[in-house]
C-alpha cells in the first residue's frame, strides 16, 4: 500500500468529510477509500463492528424484512449507517459471514438458493468459507434443531444431513467455520444447546462423502467441562462458539433468571442473570473445557476493544451487548443507542470478514481466523 504520493496529503478531516458526512459513500466504496493509501487508511476507522438493522418496529418475526422496509449496516464507531439496498424483502435474515448476508426467502427467489427439508423448517444460522464469491463459496447451515446442510456454488442444491444427540432436548445452536483445517473443503464446529460440539468436514471435492461427528464420544463427556460449569451447561440458554488462533472457545450466557442448584460433586453453583462465562478448548486436559479470564488480547469481533465479547441480547430487544471478561460486567454497547434511529431494530453484527482482531505490545492490530 503506497503512502506518498498527492493523494497522501489530504487533510484527515476533510477525508473524512468526503467519505461520511458530504457524499455518503456506500460501504463498498468506503472499503475501497481506505485502502487507496496508509494515510487515507490511518485517517478513516475501519467499517467494524457493523450492526445489521432493519427499519420499522418489531416485525412478526423479528429478523423478517417486509416489503418496503431498509436494511442498514449501522457503523457504531463513526456513528453513521450505510444502505445496503441489494439486500431482498419478504426474507428472514439469518445472518452473515465473511461479508455476505444469508436471507431465508421464504418464498420463490433464490438467495444463495432456497433450502426446504420437507418440513419447512427455518434456517438458523448459516456460515461461509473464506473468501466467497458469487461463483465459488461454500455456505452451511443449520435447518432444523438437529439438521445440517452444505452447499457450494457448483451443487445448485442443497445436502441436508441429520446430526445424531444423545441428549434428549439438546439441538445446534451455532457454527464455526475453520477454512485453514486440513483436508480441502475445511471443516465447521457446531455447538448444541448443551454446549457439546459437533464437527462436520466439508468435502473437498465430490467423490467424498459428507461427514458429521461428535468432537467426543459419548463416554467422553462426562469430563468434559470443569466444575461447576458441568452443572452450568444446561443452565445457559444461549451458546455461541468461535476460533482464535486456531483455539476454540464458546461462550455461555444466562439469558433467564438467576438460578442456583447442587454441582455433581455436591457444591452449591450459583449464576446470575446474563452472567457470560467464556470457555477455551484444550484437547491436551481433561477438563478440556475450562473458562478463561481473557482472549489473549483479542476479541471475539475485530477492531473493537481486547479481551470482550459481542453479541446480541436476542431475549430482550436485540440490543447489542459487550461483556468485558476482566470485570466480568455486560453493558449495552455505547454508541448503540445513537447509532440507530429508534424506528430501527438491532438484527446481527455484519463482518467483512469473519477475523479476530488482537493488538501486540506497539498496538499494531494481527487478525486471526474466527
Amino acid at each position: 500500500m503506497a503512502s506518498s504520493g498527492p493523494w497522501a496529503t489530504l487533510p484527515p478531516d476533510l477525508l473524512r468529510f468526503i467519505s461520511s458526512d458530504g457524499f455518503g459513500l456506500p460501504l463498498e466504496s468506503y472499503s475501497c477509500v481506505r485502502g487507496v493509501c496508509t494515510a487515507w487508511r490511518s485517517a478513516l476507522p475501519p467499517p467494524t463492528p457493523l450492526l445489521l438493522t432493519v427499519s420499522g418496529f418489531d416485525a412478526p418475526r423479528h429478523r423478517q424484512v417486509q416489503p418496503g422496509q431498509l436494511v442498514s449496516a449501522s457503523f457504531l464507531t463513526a456513528g453513521r449507517s450505510f444502505h445496503l439496498s441489494e439486500v431482498p424483502t419478504g426474507g428472514e435474515l439469518v445472518g452473515s459471514s465473511n461479508g455476505w448476508i444469508a436471507v431465508d426467502p421464504r418464498g420463490p427467489r433464490f438467495h444463495l438458493f432456497p433450502l426446504r427439508n420437507g418440513d419447512d423448517q427455518p434456517v438458523l444460522k448459516v456460515v461461509l468459507a473464506p473468501n466467497p464469491a458469487p461463483d465459488d463459496y461454500t455456505a452451511v447451515a443449520i435447518c432444523g434443531p438437529r439438521r445440517l446442510a452444505y452447499a457450494k456454488a457448483r451443487d445448485m442444491k442443497w445436502t441436508v444431513m441429520d446430526v445424531a444427540m444423545a441428549e434428549q432436548r439438546d439441538q445446534l445452536v451455532d457454527l464455526a467455520y475453520d477454512g485453514a483445517a486440513a483436508g480441502g473443503g475445511g471443516k465447521v464446529y457446531c455447538v448444541t444447546r448443551y454446549g457439546y460440539v459437533h464437527v462436520f468436514h466439508v468435502p473437498g471435492c465430490r467423490r467424498r462423502r459428507p461427514r458429521v461427528s461428535p468432537l467426543h464420544s459419548e463416554a467422553q463427556r462426562a469430563g468434559l467441562f470443569a466444575p461447576p460449569y458441568d452443572a452450568a451447561c444446561k443452565l445457559t440458554g444461549a451458546k455461541n462458539i468461535f476460533l482464535s488462533g486456531g483455539t476454540l472457545y464458546q461462550v455461555w450466557r444466562n439469558t433467564t433468571v438467576a438460578v442456583s442448584s447442587m454441582t455433581p460433586d455436591g457444591d452449591r453453583f450459583s449464576m446470575a442473570k446474563d452472567e457470560v462465562f467464556v470457555l477455551k478448548y484444550d484437547p491436551k486436559r481433561r477438563p478440556c473445557w475450562d473458562a478463561v479470564s481473557d482472549l489473549g488480547g483479542c476479541s471475539d469481533a475485530s477492531g473493537v476493544r481486547p479481551n470482550c465479547v459481542y453479541c446480541i441480547d436476542e431475549q430482550s430487544r436485540f440490543e447489542p451487548m459487550v461483556f468485558d471478561m476482566a470485570t466480568r460486567t455486560s453493558t449495552l454497547h455505547p454508541l448503540a443507542a445513537g447509532a440507530p434511529c429508534p424506528a430501527r431494530r438491532p438484527v446481527c453484527w455484519f463482518f467483512l470478514n469473519d477475523k479476530i482482531a488482537s493488538a501486540d505490545g506497539d498496538g499494531r492490530k494481527t487478525e486471526n481466523d474466527a
